[in-house]
């Protein structure tokens, strides 16, 4: 059964078996790998680092692997300081089971596939749309808010396979923080009454500061942010009759700041809502130079998880990303834009 059209049974099912699959990895004391995908976001990072707690707890052996540091804005997070950044030494390890989350297939790890590959057993849990069979140990919902949604149920079939509390503040913390985001601050139309539930749940059980949440995650900023900003949006262009509103950053217009990607997070969002504007578009210089990192956010028929499988990327129906190789930013741009505009006028 694809992603696309599980039922509620059935993913039930599913968490129901990986908890237990993963229950009994924990108290053999195995060494877990679990990998969030690259540029980790709050869901990513919340969903792999509650999940590391969890089997931690349990006896397991754990550790998050990443390409990177935690981005600034996301440094607040409880055990983002245990993060282990892929290395030479790092690709030597070989783990007993690789999870990765909030991604559905591996290529999504860039640098760190081969490393989760090599691993003896493999699991996936996500979100996303992706339009393939699943496979054994692999949970994937697209109807979840987010994938921090799905680590809360598993955490609860956890807690009842163990008899024993393993939810505490900081889980509580990781996984409001990937479900505030993937939801807009429970503005977007992928919040679920599930979500909300969990949340409130949350807020009544353990010690979560909301307002400090919602400043360090949406409100947060520095001087530098604002120039970024300010500069990509003074640059924007519309395109199809002003239903695409888009921008691209060369790396030299953040350089010129100091600037780094994620002081661009949300901006892609806050320019569909833009009056007139169906489609939203930011493309950005890779720091190297050596790819197009792409954002589409979606008001209209433009599925943008289909738009971003037409250059390798995925995601959801209102919000999704790719990344493009071997292109200039000129390039990119043509090339992406031709695409929107043909989608557009293929779903009026």
């Amino acid at each position: 059964m694809t992603s696309l059209n599980q039922d509620k049974e059935t993913v039930a099912t599913s968490i129901t078996h990986l908890a237990g699959y993963f229950f009994d990895q924990s108290r053999k004391e195995s060494h877990i790998g679990i990998f969030p995908h690259a540029r980790a976001d709050a869901d990513a990072l919340g969903a792999a680092l509650s999940l590391a707690i969890a089997l931690q707890d349990l006896g397991a052996k754990v550790e998050v692997i990443a390409d990177e540091k935690a981005a600034p804005s996301l440094q607040f997070l409880p055990e983002a300081e245990t993060i282990v950044l892929y290395s030479e030494e790092v690709a030597d390890r070989q783990f007993d089971l690789a999870i990765a989350v909030d991604l559905n297939t591996p290529d999504r790890l860039e640098n760190r596939e081969k490393l989760f590959l090599q691993a003896s057993q493999h699991a996936i849990i996500d979100h996303h749309v992706r339009d393939e069979e699943d496979k054994d140990n692999e949970l994937i919902y697209t109807s979840s808010s987010s994938t921090c949604e799905l680590i809360f149920r598993l955490i609860s079939a956890l807690e009842a396979l163990s008899s024993k509390r393993i939810f505490n503040d900081d889980i509580a913390v990781l996984l409001i923080s990937g479900m505030m985001t993937d939801t807009g601050r429970f503005s977007y139309s992928n919040t679920t009454p599930r979500a909300l539930r969990q949340v409130a749940w949350l807020l009544e059980e353990f010690k979560v500061d909301l307002a400090f949440l919602t400043h360090e995650l949406f409100e947060r900023t520095t001087v530098t942010q604002l120039q970024i900003r300010g500069d990509v949006l003074a640059s924007m262009k519309l395109a199809a009759g002003g239903r695409i509103l888009y921008a691209s950053v060369p790396r030299e217009m953040m350089n010129k700041r100091k600037a780094t990607d994620d002081n661009l997070d949300y901006l892609s969002s806050d320019m569909r809502e833009a009056d007139g504007v169906d489609v939203s578009i930011l493309l950005r210089e890779s720091p190297d130079c050596t790819e197009i990192h792409g954002s589409v956010r979606s008001n209209s028929c433009l599925d943008a998880a289909e738009f971003a499988q037409l250059f390798g990327g995925g995601g959801h129906v209102r919000a999704s990303g790719f990344t493009i190789e071997g292109m200039s930013l000129e390039e990119a741009e043509t090339e992406v834009l031709a695409q929107a505009e043909r989608m557009l006028e293929q779903c009026l």
